[in-house]
């Protein structure tokens, strides 16, 4: 592993924790900024998404799994050991991760395929006569 790939690793780990303690700020403060905070890193996401900039959707990705590690931490509940509510929160949990960490960058990249605009293919411009004249019949 080189420097550089070490230091992208470290700042992705960051933006997951800038992103697990933006959302635990937001959640004190309540449902509206908790919202509004999703709201914020989703779009930065679509943005990037949009321009088609790898570091910046990477880094929007890891502030959404922040999220999701925040939201995972609010709804976790106490349970008794030994009974059957720990696998169900467990389950939980997994399902909220895979939802902020797969399913939400996924559905937001088609939304983005969707908006982004075509590039025009490029034409070849047909043959002149002169050109067709002069072209031989293995050209």
């Amino acid at each position: 592993m080189t420097l550089k790939t070490f230091g992208w690793l470290l700042v992705l780990l960051l933006a997951c924790l800038a992103g697990f303690i933006g959302t635990a700020v937001a959640m004190m403060a309540g449902a509206a900024w908790a919202f509004g905070l999703l709201i914020v890193v989703w779009g930065l996401f679509l943005l990037a998404e949009l321009l088609r900039r790898v570091p910046p959707r990477d880094v929007a990705w890891a502030l959404g799994v922040g999220y999701g590690i925040g939201v995972i931490r609010w709804l976790d509940v106490p349970v008794e050991a030994g009974s059957g509510t720990q696998w169900l929160m467990l389950g939980l949990d997994l399902l909220v991760l895979v939802f902020f960490g797969l399913i939400a960058p996924a559905i937001l990249g088609l939304i983005a395929q969707r908006w982004a605009p075509r590039p025009e293919l490029p034409v070849e411009k047909p043959a002149t006569p002169e050109q067709l004249r002069r072209w031989g019949p293995r050209d």
